[in-house]
């Protein structure tokens, strides 16, 4: 180990040596199992509210199974798309175990970007009934693209696609480029509603707003839908919420935390975790008919689990700069 220098990797340098979205489903399980078996440390998000619904935070977690530790400091402003930024955007330090020594600086949009949509898919997979073919996606960003590449890769019986975005152009730039990628037949909805409606899968992306501003009801919902949010609560009516048959979440402990800042304070109740289902500790869809609600906040486990893999491949590899400490 090289205590003199700590490694920095950029976006390009992780695009060459990162996992896929599969490799990283398959990473998130073995970490949620670990999180159902109390084998994790995962502090509560540290959250600093900007101006508006701008926002910066922190997140830390250990596995020591991994050998490792790290932290994502990140910041978030729905104004960047129309200045052609992301809308989130920082960096992850990772940390070795033996000694506590920082090895690696890197960026976290990628790690981000794909953790999240990683941790979509394990819900997915988890929770769709057997003959899902159909998804919604709300929010035809960067985050609904790799959402959909995500999902792809555990829905094997997919046949349909509607996206909404209150960005018509994007929308349909949306469909017309994936649905040539994939083979796919994507409609771009006039309505977020017509968007869910007799869909068995649906992803909300959109903005995360401080205090939500809830669209989705109960009669847009198909039995058997799952609906998995990265948006918090911003866009679930407690009316829609009071019709899912189980509602759980990836990290009880951060819906309490992010209650204090006036979010989830319309959720009726919570089941379980995602972590419960995936050990068994709570029984997941139990018929074709009951509708589902996972809450995906995004959690620190995830962001370590990528920056580990990402790190050993590209020390592997000889990618990315030593900068000196």
């Amino acid at each position: 180990m090289d205590n003199n220098h700590i490694l920095y990797l950029t976006r390009e340098d992780m695009d060459k040596v990162g996992p896929s979205l599969g490799e990283i489903v398959e990473l998130l399980d073995y970490g949620f199992r670990a999180k159902g078996e109390g084998r994790t440390d995962l502090p509560p998000k540290h959250w600093i509210q900007r101006t508006g619904d701008r926002f910066c935070s922190a997140m830390s977690s250990y596995i020591p199974d991994l050998g490792f530790s790290g932290c994502k400091w990140q910041s978030g402003d729905p104004a960047n798309s129309a200045r052609g930024l992301p809308y989130i955007q920082g960096l992850y330090l990772l940390t070795e175990d033996e000694f506590g020594i920082p090895v690696a600086i890197m960026d976290a949009e990628w790690i981000t970007g794909f953790r999240t949509a990683a941790a979509s898919a394990l819900a997915a997979k988890y929770f769709m009934k057997p003959a899902a073919s159909s998804l919604a996606i709300l929010g035809c960003g960067l985050q609904g693209r790799v959402h959909l590449e995500a999902i792809r890769a555990v829905m094997p019986g997919l046949r349909r696609v509607r996206v909404f975005d209150v960005r018509g152009k994007v929308a349909e730039s949306f469909a017309r480029d994936l649905g040539t990628k994939f083979s796919l037949d994507i409609q771009v909805a006039a309505t977020a509603r017509d968007a869910v409606r007799e869909s068995d899968v649906v992803v909300s992306g959109g903005p995360i707003l401080t205090p939500p501003q809830p669209t989705i009801e109960p009669d847009w919902l198909a039995e058997g839908v799952v609906g998995i949010t990265i948006d918090y609560d911003s866009y679930w009516t407690p009316a829609a919420m009071n019709a899912m048959a189980l509602i759980v979440t990836d990290d009880r402990g951060q819906i309490e935390h992010l209650k204090e800042y006036g979010l989830f304070l319309g959720l009726p109740r919570l089941d379980g975790e995602l972590a419960d289902v995936v050990v068994s500790k709570l029984q997941g869809r139990r018929n074709a008919k009951e509708r589902i609600l996972c809450f995906n906040l995004g959690i620190a486990i995830e962001d370590l689990l990528t920056a580990v893999e990402v790190y050993k491949r590209a020390t592997a590899k000889g990618v990315g700069r030593l900068l000196p400490r």
